[in-house]
């Protein structure tokens, strides 16, 4: 299959598959540890069994609803970081593919900035924020330089690392191209053109700066601006509002203590104009950054220094819920001993304490002795801080089973649908205290939580523990659990058999579900509990035996054999020591609390929670903006095909008009060639004609010279004869006299030739002329009729042109209307989801509210009876005080009055007593309905207020939310204006050009037909000229010679003549020779001019030579 026929995204492309490895990433991996949770699945620490290199693993589902986006996003993401190196962003590893969960394979880093100020719980040093800002602007301008846009800058992606180093994490935001008009990230962190992208146009990498401004007010503030709101009310808040400050105050009042350059650097990075804020360089510039806030350590030792500090408070607040749950248990052990204190002698029974979060179920027995009543009040506060202890940490610790780093699978926390359960070796040793009691300690990062086991006989029973519930894949290092002895109770007086302890996650730890067998062991010494804390692991042989000894069904504990997974270096199929060995080589370390963790993972496990939210939103916008890219892509399709479509067939017009032209050009020449042609022939003709004649009239001209020749030679040689000349004077006389006929006679030839040729050429250029003017005229039609047709086929193209405007401009006024729709439907669907999230929220809210009131008003017995045995107490210490103030009386009085008279005044002080402690009664009773009617006065007074503070909170915000609406609709209404406008004035002036363009091809028609027509007629004048030129040139030039050969033929014969008769030396012939020559025969020619007959010129040229 040819690389161009793959589905995009398909594995079968050589470039898709080459991203992921094609070993199995369970078999690489050991040690897995959840570290963080997110809308893209799940983070995982984890050790490569290969080089024991400690990495982050992102484990990503693409299945289920928009699994082919999930998955294009995972290619992106990948293709990107495999060309990502650069010392301040989390270097790749490699990714896998595992099922439909892909195995992203990262640097590890301990944790980000925004553990270290929720563990802290105190804003950051000047100079510890401004040495992260430092090391993370490095990465940003790294990323700006590709081009790229992070898009995703927050105290969460900002991570740091065990060196020291700070490095940008979450690179799946960044985007491809820069600028950007994607509506992403995190939405307190949004820059204001980023929520605005789609309304506004595009953002370019200056959002980043913003995003990093307020990252740096996170730092500084513990939280970002507008933390408290919805994500939906801050996304309209920041859109709208002026942009947030640093605060020189804290909330005390007292001076917050920031640099004016730190001030000055978050100013600078949160302009509402993207142009005005400092790019990622500028910012390594400031000030704020270069003086690290006035430390003179480097931003790594500061680093260091601020991650050594956060590990301690780590490890504080984990030994401090250990803490918590040791007093817990000793509380709870406390009052069952109390209790129970008559019954464990002897007794071989279990008796387990059932807790909740709700309430604590303990017996108790009230009496009116003093010292019960103690019993009793201290009884019922031990349990009422029980429950408070145990409601404060089932969210917290408990909720997390025996892991407190406990991890989930990819994606989806159960995405591999797998189940494992981990079986921890117990061993149990009894101690007394006053008591018998038993405790069990379970191991929680180094850590030991000693929990007592309640009523259980360490010479009669052997306890097991079993947590029930499922074990998420991935969980490779689950906590372990021993029982053992507290060192501060040294005796030891029995022993425990060892068992298998089966703890899944996801249960809490309850004492409820510490369960004892029916069988007895042996004693054992003290020397065991050494031996407790290092045998803490057995093989996975003892689940059976122990299930067995415990009569318990795996299935009732959410136990499937059949679906366990055996992966991990913690799975059933390994060893007990490479258990061990996998412990040993663990590198764990993170800034994250067990809280936190949990608190994350319940964050994005609650329906409808923020993070659903807001990837729904976003997922929302995208579809939005993919369907406006789609509706423009086809809308500039359509208009590229009516384009193409209208140059076609404006191009098929002008073809067609170029042929018709070529046609009418073809035509005009070809009758123009014919007409020369005719002209041609018709001269010929004319000439051939002409020719013919002026040889008929030279050869009639001819013959006739000949005969006056020979009438002329006749007459002289009798003129001759009458002289009486001598023979050589006769010979003498008459060769001269033929001589001078003959030549006049060829003179008057020649003369008559060349008048014949003056004629032919006159009548020639005559004929030239009318046929010139024949073929100007024929040249003026055709150009005229060229430029007709000319005229028509540019007024249709014209018209076609104007046509066409109006095809393009309904089609862009169609187009522009089909995405106006949907963007005010794309408005209505994000307002209506805005709307509804904000219901959801405010839903939420109220129900929260609801069951806090709820639980108030459920637990408020228990504080009116806590204030009931106090003015019980009270009021028990006045009847005692009563009782003995009447008996002192009463013997006062008895002993003054006499004995038979006792009886009587007894009876009477009894009736006295009984009174005033009738009304102490009365008013004990007062008492307690004032002080109950009070509290819960003030119980409802108080929730009342603060039920219309939040009502009035959240309708405010709702009305805000509105507004904000309604001025996105507005805005909305004025960029459609906007861009309707902005089209009716592209087309008015596409329109005017196009007019213009008409206007200005009709001017240059009417040039070039004017020009044509005149250069038409220029050269017909000059053709004309030409030809008027030629006949007088030929015609003066004929004229002159012909004169000339007459006046030289006269001067010629007259001295012939004069010659000829002066040679007669006779007298007598004389007179004779003066008549001949006095009388000489002349004839004129058919032109006047006088003609000698003296014979025929043999020299006569051929008339068809001109």
């Amino acid at each position: 299959m040819s690389p161009s026929a793959v589905k995009p995204g398909s594995l079968k492309d050589p470039s898709i598959a080459s991203l992921f490895s094609k070993e199995d990433p369970e078999d690489i991996y050991e040690d897995l540890r959840e570290i963080g949770h997110g809308s893209f699945g799940a983070v995982f620490y984890a050790q490569n069994v290969n080089n024991q290199e400690t990495v982050a693993i992102k484990k990503m589902n693409f299945s289920g609803k928009q699994a082919q986006e999930k998955w294009l996003d995972i290619i992106k993401e990948v293709q990107f970081l495999k060309q990502v190196k650069n010392d301040y962003i989390v270097e790749y590893k490699g990714c896998y593919l595992k099922d439909y969960t892909c195995w992203l394979v990262m640097e590890y880093c301990i944790g980000s900035c925004s553990d270290v100020i929720e563990v802290l719980k105190k804003p950051l040093l000047e100079s510890e924020i401004s040495s992260i800002a430092s090391q993370a602007l490095l990465g940003l301008t790294f990323l700006h330089s590709l081009p790229r846009i992070h898009r995703d800058i927050k105290a969460g992606n900002i991570l740091l690392t065990d060196q020291g180093i700070v490095k940008l994490g979450d690179l799946g935001s960044v985007s491809t191209t820069c600028p950007a008009q994607s509506f992403v990230g995190t939405p307190y962190w949004m820059a204001p053109e980023v929520i605005m992208a789609m309304e506004d146009g595009l953002y370019d990498d200056r959002a980043d700066i913003w995003s990093f401004g307020i990252t740096c007010l996170e730092l500084a503030e513990q939280k970002p601006p507008l933390f408290n709101r919805p994500a939906m009310s801050a996304l309209y808040h920041i859109a709208q509002n002026e942009p947030p400050k640093l605060g020189r105050t804290k909330q005390n009042g007292e001076d917050a203590g920031w640099s004016e350059e730190f001030h000055n650097f978050i100013d600078k990075c949160l302009q509402t104009e993207p142009k005005k804020r400092m790019t990622s360089s500028e910012s390594l510039k400031h000030p704020f950054i270069l003086n690290r806030g006035g430390s003179n350590l480097s931003s790594t030792e500061v680093i260091l220094k601020l991650i050594k500090k956060t590990k301690l408070i780590v490890q504080e607040q984990d030994n401090s819920q250990y803490r918590k749950m040791r007093k817990l248990m000793y509380l709870d052990e406390q009052h069952h001993h109390k209790s129970n204190s008559n019954e464990y002698n002897g007794v071989h029974q279990f008796k387990a304490i059932n807790i909740t979060g709700d309430a604590c179920s303990l017996d108790s027995h009230g009496t009116d002795d003093d010292n019960h009543s103690n019993y009793q009040r201290n009884s019922n506060e031990d349990r009422d801080s029980l429950c408070n202890s145990i409601s404060s940490l089932q969210s917290n610790d408990l909720n997390n089973g025996s892991g407190s780093l406990r991890k989930s699978s990819g994606h989806s926390i159960e995405s591999s649908g797998k189940k494992d359960a981990v079986l921890l070796n117990a061993k149990f040793t009894g101690s007394n205290f006053g008591k018998n009691q038993n405790y069990y300690s379970v191991n929680r990062n180094e850590n030991t939580v000693s929990i007592p086991l309640v009523g259980v006989s360490s010479e009669t029973c052997t306890p097991t523990i079993i947590f029930s519930s499922k074990i998420q894949p991935g969980d490779e290092s689950p906590e372990v659990a021993t029982f053992a002895a507290p060192s501060t109770y040294p005796r030891v007086y029995g022993s425990m058999k060892d068992k298998v302890v089966t703890i899944p996650e996801d249960t809490p730890l309850t004492t409820g579900q510490i369960l004892t067998s029916k069988k007895s062991s042996a004693s054992m010494s003290a020397s065991n509990d050494d031996s407790t804390s290092s045998n803490v692991l057995a093989s996975s042989q003892d689940d059976v035996s122990s299930k067995e000894f415990l009569n318990l069904d795996e299935q009732s504990y959410g136990i499937d054999n059949e679906k366990i997974s055996l992966h991990g270096p913690l799975s059933l199929h390994r060893s007990p020591q490479e258990k061990i060995n996998t412990l040993r080589r663990s590198k764990f370390s993170t800034l994250r609390t067990t809280k936190i963790i949990s608190k994350e993972v319940d964050e994005y496990k609650r329906e409808n929670n923020m993070y659903e939210q807001m990837v729904g939103y976003k997922r929302l916008r995208q579809q939005h903006q993919k369907e406006i890219k789609i509706q423009e892509d086809k809308n500039n399709v359509e208009l590229d095909g009516l384009r193409l479509k209208l140059e076609r067939e404006y191009d098929q017009l002008i073809q067609s008009s170029v042929k018709e032209l070529n046609k009418i050009r073809q035509q005009g020449k070809s009758q123009m060639d014919r007409l020369i042609k005719e002209h041609e022939e018709a001269e010929k003709k004319m000439k051939k004609q002409k020719a013919n004649l002026n040889d008929y009239k030279f050869k009639t001209f001819v013959n006739l010279q000949k005969k006056e020749y020979k009438h002329n030679k006749e007459k002289l040689k009798i003129d001759l004869k009458g002289r009486a000349l001598t023979r050589s004077e006769y010979e003498i006389a008459l060769k001269n006299s033929k001589l001078i006929l003959q030549k006049d006679k060829e003179e008057k030839e020649q003369t008559f030739y060349k008048e014949q040729q003056i004629n032919l050429n006159t009548e020639y250029f005559k004929l030239r002329k009318e046929h010139l003017v024949t073929q100007n005229n024929y040249e003026h039609k055709w150009l005229e009729d060229e430029y007709n047709k000319k005229s028509l086929q540019l007024e249709t193209s014209h018209s076609l042109l104007r046509k066409h405007h109006e095809l393009t401009k309904d089609k862009e006024i169609k187009c522009l209307g089909m995405l106006e729709e949907i963007k005010k439907r794309h408005l209505r669907i994000q307002h209506d989801t805005e709307l509804n999230h904000q219901t959801d929220y405010n839903n939420r809210m109220i129900d929260e509210m609801r069951k806090k009131h709820a639980l108030q008003s459920k637990q408020q017995p228990k504080e009116l009876k806590n204030k009931e045995i106090l003015i019980r107490k009270q009021f028990r210490h006045a009847v005692k005080i009563r009782a003995k103030q009447f008996k002192t009386y009463q013997n006062q009085l008895l002993a003054t009055v006499a004995k038979e008279e006792q009886k009587e005044l007894i009876n009477k002080l009894k009736d006295e007593q009984k009174r005033k402690i009738s009304a102490l009664a009365d008013e004990y009773e007062r008492s307690i309905g004032n002080m109950v009617s009070e509290q819960t006065v003030q119980l409802e007074t108080w929730q009342e207020e603060e039920e219309k503070s939040l009502s009035e909170k959240l309708k405010r915000d709702i009305n805000e939310l509105k507004q904000f609406q309604e001025k996105q609709r507005n805005n909305l209404e004025v960029t459609l204006d906007k861009e309707r406008k902005a089209l009716f004035e592209k087309i008015e002036k596409r329109r005017l050009e196009l007019e213009g363009k008409i206007s200005q091809e009709i001017f240059n028609f009417n040039e070039e037909k004017c020009q044509r027509f005149y250069s038409l007629e220029q050269k017909q004048q000059l053709k004309m000229d030409g030809l008027i030129a030629q006949e007088m040139s030929f015609t003066d030039s004929s004229m002159y010679d012909l004169q000339s050969e007459s006046i030289k033929a006269s001067n010629s014969q007259f001295s012939t003549i004069h010659h000829s008769t002066s040679n007669i030396t006779s007298p007598s012939s004389h007179s004779s020779t003066n008549n001949i020559t006095s009388t000489p025969t002349t004839s004129t020619s058919g032109y006047g001019s006088p003609i000698i007959i003296a014979g025929r010129s043999s020299n006569v040229t051929d008339q068809t030579n001109f």
